[in-house]
């Protein structure tokens, strides 16, 4: 496809208003003076180009000196690079900025208006330099600009779902994978827009294959394919085809990571065992370490998922996961590589639930310093709504990073609208420690889940990437979950009203007939999906899951997961309680009493933790049936207003993006009222309590 068919997301850069601020800025920005080292200047360089040009209607005129001829210039580049900076900026305060950390200010030099963007490296000078064009693009002023800012945390990647070769995506709801492994080391112009809408967000790290690397149990119809499955990219002539690809990102400041299998010291590697305690394992891994990093120096890691959904891992062996990811740190470290260790692990609980924290709390305090062990939101997998992960706040001894997941696998999988960015802040803003007993540096007495994302070792992960769609992600509102991962993992202060201006602002206008309804859009969209996909009590895991049809995880099929809905004659939920499995009493003591009591249980988590009977009544007088009921009623009801509010903008925004969200609406809104329909029969069949309201026949 060509490029110019792709969609430019937010980095459209449309031409701001003759006003004061586009004065400023043609003041300040007509004329760049920028350094030339590195790669990185040159993807600034050119990133200025399309920016200002876009912005003004004209591009810079770069110079590679100051120039003393014009009234006002803009300069980029490290103090220790550029006297015109070093002159302007505090260049201590420069210097403690941590990695990819930049300052931006407006200043004057020799009388005239200068307006500096700088860093102490050159990923600093990339991302100030989008943080400015952001700042242009959405027509805020940069006369009195004094702006530091550096990530919260430091390591912020993009994990992918690609089966590189087949270029098939796993929940790929936007098309084939954009990365054409097979045809490496030749490259496309594809993968530099990629690179582009990373860095401009931030992120610092993309993991090009499956996340769930596997190593098949049996050969498939298709032996060739076998050949060239993800975990073939640790071979010596795929790391080969890979250092340009490397070069790429690294122009963007992305560093490239691979997902492994930890089986490949004896399906590729051809040993008779992969037992992490093996002296032969250990020599092979380092071996492969080194190999990896004389192609790419600045590589990032490995990403490991083990002893998880049959795949190989230290159990195999008698050994346990801090065996099997030290291991493969200590192969890494001497190249300040590190090792995602994926605390996705489950097989021997009924509930899954329960098995994170008891197989990894044991072992806080043994991963080696390489290690990042990555635990997801929460306890099962991405549902519209669960509780926050137990793990979060008791592995003090144990860098963490924590995994979101930007494809929409449970909510909706990009047919429908759903916003990701409010449950992520709800995960962020949870205080693990309430009582303060760890002497945490939370907003409160305790510790809160970013505040534990902010050390060496400590990182973000994103599930899930765009594909060859050419909106990207498959639905053009669905962009906005990539960007808010992106703002959220650099900075998870930032709000969610912050995050939804910038990239309504970015991506259709500033202006308020056109982002007050795709604001509310975003923000009622999530809510309307947890009502009629899950009855907004904490249910989870209503939708159907067989593998033979493409409706896998999109379907309503509530009566598949009866260990996860707890429906029964007598009531719904399921006791992780003391009363139950004792779930609940994983966490510290505070959390656990008030997950513990059904009074004082949120209701939102209600039914995650307490089996009730159907006509218990709630806080507000309603039975829990009756309210579930309300709550899919009310979720159609949001849906419905989604759909209105987007008619609004007809003949506001282009045609192409209107039409292909309105249609998608409309789908979104007649799958809400299948869902609805199979809740609610499920619920009457169980409770045998009608809706007090018969709103709908039921289905026979």
């Amino acid at each position: 496809m060509p490029l110019d068919e792709y969609d430019d997301c937010w980095l459209r850069y449309d031409r701001v208003g003759d006003d004061a601020p586009r004065e400023s800025y043609r003041r300040r920005c007509l004329h760049a003076y920028v350094s030339t080292g590195a790669p990185e200047l040159a993807a600034v360089r050119d990133e200025l180009r399309r920016g200002i040009g876009g912005i003004l209607g004209r591009e810079p005129h770069l110079w590679q000196h100051p120039p003393r001829s014009v009234d006002g210039f803009l300069a980029v580049g490290t103090p220790e690079e550029m006297e015109v900076v070093a002159d302007s900026v505090d260049t201590d305060a420069v210097a403690e900025l941590a990695d990819g950390g930049f300052h931006l200010r407006a200043t004057e030099w020799e009388g005239s208006p200068v307006l500096v963007v700088t860093a102490p490296t050159d990923r600093g000078l990339v991302y100030g330099t989008f943080a400015l064009l952001r700042r242009l693009a959405l027509g805020r002023p940069i006369d009195d600009l004094d702006r530091f800012e550096e990530p919260a945390t430091p390591d912020r990647v993009i994990d992918h779902w690609d089966n590189p070769f087949r270029r098939s995506v796993e929940r790929g709801y936007a098309g084939p994978s954009l990365i054409d492994v097979g045809e490496l080391p030749a490259l496309r112009d594809r993968y530099e827009e990629y690179a582009r809408l990373l860095s401009s967000v931030g992120i610092n790290g993309v993991v090009l294959n499956n996340v769930n690397t596997e190593i098949p149990s049996r050969p498939s119809a298709n032996a060739a394919m076998d050949a060239f499955a993800g975990w073939q990219l640790l071979a010596t002539d795929r790391l080969d085809d890979l250092a340009p690809l490397a070069s790429v990102f690294r122009r963007y400041g992305v560093r490239l990571y691979l997902s492994v299998n930890f089986g490949a010291p004896e399906t590729l590697g051809g040993l008779d065992t992969a037992d992490p305690t093996d002296p032969a394992v250990e020599e092979w891994w380092a071996e492969k370490a080194d190999e990896v990093y004389e192609r790419i120096p600045d590589f990032g890691g490995f990403l490991v998922k083990a002893d998880s959904e049959g795949q190989p891992g230290p159990y195999d062996y008698g050994a346990d996961h801090v065996d099997g990811a030290n291991v493969l740190a200590r192969a890494l470290a001497p190249h300040s590589g590190r090792v995602w260790w994926r605390a996705f692990v489950y097989g021997s609980h009924a509930d899954r639930a329960v098995q994170q924290y008891e197989t990894f709390a044991p072992l806080d305090g043994a991963f080696h310093d390489a290690v990042t062990l990555q635990v997801k939101n929460g306890p099962i997998d991405f549902q519209p709504r669960e509780p926050v992960s137990p793990v979060f706040g008791q592995l003090p001894e144990t860098d963490l990073g924590l995994e979101l997941q930007i494809t929409g696998e449970y909510t909706g999988q990009h047919v429908h609208a759903c916003y990701h960015v409010p449950m992520w802040k709800e995960v962020l803003e949870f205080d693990t420690d309430p009582e303060g007993v760890g002497g945490g540096e939370g907003d409160g007495d305790g510790t809160r889940v970013k505040d534990l994302l902010r050390g060496p070792g400590s990182g973000i992960a994103g599930v899930g990437a765009p594909g060859e769609d050419p909106s990207w992600t498959g639905h053009y509102l669905a962009q906005a979950n990539l960007y808010g991962f992106g703002r959220l993992a650099w900075d998870p202060d930032l709000s969610t009203e912050a995050i939804t201006d910038e990239w309504t602002g970015q991506t259709f206008g500033t202006g308020p007939t056109v982002a007050e309804p795709v604001t509310d859009v975003l923000h009622e969209s999530w809510p309307a999906v947890i009502d009629y996909t899950t009855g907004g009590l904490g249910l989870l895991h209503m939708m159907y899951n067989g593998e033979a049809r493409l409706e896998n995880h999109y379907d309503p099929a509530p009566e598949e997961w009866p260990g996860y809905t707890g429906a029964s004659a007598d009531g719904i939920g399921v006791d992780r309680n003391a009363r139950g499995n004792g779930y609940a009493q994983q966490y510290p003591e505070a959390i656990a009493a008030r997950y513990d009591d059904p009074e004082t249980c949120p209701e939102e988590l209600l039914l995650f933790f307490h089996h009730l009977a159907w006509d218990r009544e709630l806080a507000d007088g309603r039975t829990v049936v009756q309210t579930l009921y309300d709550n899919c009623f009310r979720g159609v009801a949001r849906a419905e207003r989604l759909r209105e509010r987007w008619r609004d903008l007809d003949g506001r925004i282009d045609d192409r993006r209107f039409r292909h969200v309105a249609e998608r609406l409309e789908e979104q809104v007649l799958q809400a009222r299948r869902w609805r329909d199979s809740l609610v029969d499920f619920f009457y069949d169980h409770s045998g309590i009608p809706d007090e309201d018969c709103r709908v026949p039921r289905t026979e």
